[in-house]
């Protein structure tokens, strides 16, 4: 029976300086990894921000166009308790509702809806300007802010046009 002669001491396995160049070339080729990594983490909050202000704007201008379609269904005025000025409102304002800006206008979030009054704080910041340049129309411009990491600033807004066509 053949046996294979014995391997000597210095090539039984790694040496120490074998394996710490494979540890540099392991880290050398993470490092990229991790930073795509992070940032696409950074990429995708960023993306939900917007999304979110976004919503939250067009829902700002949705709670004024109902409110003037309730004057119409109730046989008021197109623009009856919408004076003109900024102020808040949230998903379930109503004829009347309109709530003053004061120092902080912070958006919370209980159970998925936002709301002044009850939940977690949240980023966003709301904020409906009602204009009138004539007397049959209104300009709402619902203004979004926060800001994200690395106290970046971000804005979006939504305008709309509502008239007195009836």
């Amino acid at each position: 029976m053949y046996q294979l002669p014995a391997k000597s001491n210095r090539e039984r396995g790694f040496t120490l300086v074998e394996a710490m160049v494979a540890l540099v070339l392991v880290t050398v080729a993470m490092g990229p990894v991790l930073i795509l990594a992070t940032s696409s983490i950074n990429v995708a909050a960023r993306i939900e921000h917007n999304l979110i202000g976004a919503n939250l704007a067009q829902e700002g201008i949705e709670v004024i166009r109902n409110m003037r379609d309730t004057n119409w269904l109730n046989g008021s005025a197109f623009d009856n308790n919408l004076p003109t000025g900024t102020w808040r409102v949230q998903w379930d304002t109503v004829n009347g509702g309109l709530m003053t800006v004061g120092s902080n206008p912070v958006l919370r979030k209980n159970n998925g809806v936002y709301n002044y009054s009850t939940g977690t704080n949240t980023l966003f910041r709301r904020t409906i300007t009602i204009s009138k340049p004539n007397s049959r129309e209104l300009i709402l411009t619902s203004l979004v802010t926060w800001t994200e990491r690395g106290n970046i600033n971000r804005t979006v807004s939504a305008e709309s046009h509502l008239f007195d066509w009836k």
